[in-house]
């Protein structure tokens, strides 16, 4: 239960519930930037992108399986407004646009490697099967 100090006055609250609200309020923050990071196509977009950089926009869509270039585009400037992307403008004719991941970018990066090696150790790729080619005539 989280009280207001305007309702109880701070010298009336224990130390306990103070730090209560804190860790809170902490929680917001985190739960809101993972919700944020963890729309559709992000962690795909950045993983993409990390597998080598700078990539331009097509190369990006070619790598994320079934990405519109709407959602790629939207992803994209998501991520550069949050300081995770930086586009550049390549000076040539026709002018070319690439992508690269910022410090900030690379530092997310590194924490989705560790989630992609969670993934892999409880959800193991299953075994594949050999083809059996059928040579009767």
């Amino acid at each position: 239960m989280v009280v207001s100090t305007l309702l109880v006055g701070k010298e009336n609250l224990t130390t306990s519930s103070i730090l209560e609200q804190e860790v809170i309020d902490e929680c917001k923050l985190i739960h809101s930037e993972w919700n944020e990071i963890t729309k559709v196509w992000t962690l795909p977009v950045i993983h993409a992108l990390g597998l080598q950089h700078p990539a331009r926009f097509n190369e990006l869509k070619r790598r994320v399986d079934r990405i519109s270039a709407t959602s790629l585009a939207e992803r994209l400037t998501e991520l550069e407004r949050k300081g995770v992307v930086e586009r550049k403008v390549v000076a040539t004719t026709p002018p070319r646009v690439e992508y690269s991941l910022t410090p900030k970018g690379m530092d997310l990066l590194s924490v989705l490697d560790q989630f992609a090696a969670w993934v892999k150790r409880w959800n193991p790729s299953p075994k594949t099967e050999p083809v059996q080619v059928s040579t009767a005539s």
